[in-house]
């Protein structure tokens, strides 16, 4: 549904038979249950799908009077989500290149962030194995579909998140990507010693630039007893 065509839409809402006297709520659980969805996959499905903007007659199937009202609750969800009704391949469709509309883009460029701080926010409250691995593939996806940018890596640099920059990998992500070089990485103050430590593991980092950052005094211990075991 996310990256099907207006026609396609109206085929698979033709047989959606809503209750008018339903509020809004339940009218979507009726229809995703229709649909074989949960209620936030079909809001999301539709809210990021191009072509909803011009179907009125769909989108009020589910109870909105207007596409502003669909797409507020869409990013609502999106956004407050932590991979308890959206999968981790739900989140890769709509992470995937199928998605060209520059609107759409720039909508979940602004969400991204948001996103990852309520999941971040979860993980640090639960020890859930599966979380862990689906927040690290919504990462490396991030960067690899090019949804965002070196000013976005850059930030995400800044914050005191050595942690799940760990958890993620996301300092390679960012080398992948190509916004910064890795000596460039390896030099920084803001990355934890285990971050240095897998730019090493990932041959990115030679011994004299190793070296070079033991000459600088102000480093940590533990970053300095790192770094001189592969000296």
């Amino acid at each position: 549904m996310l990256a099907a065509s207006d026609e396609d839409l109206v085929k698979i809402f033709y047989k959606i038979t809503p209750n008018e006297n339903d509020d809004f709520i339940i009218k979507i659980n009726k229809s995703a249950a229709q649909l074989g969805l949960n209620h936030t996959q079909l809001v999301c499905a539709l809210g990021f799908n191009k072509h909803i903007r011009d179907l009125s007659d769909i989108y009020s199937i589910l109870g909105f009077r207007s596409y502003k009202l669909l797409a507020y609750r869409c990013n609502e969800l999106f956004t407050t989500d932590t991979y308890n009704q959206l999968a981790i391949d739900n989140i890769l469709d709509i992470y995937s290149e199928r998605l060209e509309d520059q609107q759409i883009l720039d909508t979940i460029k602004q969400m991204i962030n948001p996103r990852l701080g309520n999941i971040e926010t979860y993980i640090d409250k639960n020890d859930d194995p599966s979380h862990l691995f689906s927040y690290r593939m919504e990462v490396h996806s991030i960067y690899s579909a090019n949804i965002v940018d070196k000013i976005f890596a850059e930030q995400r640099l800044k914050l005191n998140n050595g942690k799940f920059r760990l958890i993620s990998d996301e300092v390679n992500a960012i080398v992948q990507a190509g916004f910064f070089p890795p000596s460039n990485l390896f030099f920084l103050d803001g990355l934890i010693p285990e971050e240095k430590k897998l730019l090493i593991e990932n041959k990115h980092i030679n011994a004299d630039m190793i070296k070079n950052r033991l000459q600088n005094k102000a480093i940590s211990q533990e970053e300095r007893d790192l770094l001189e075991a592969y000296i």
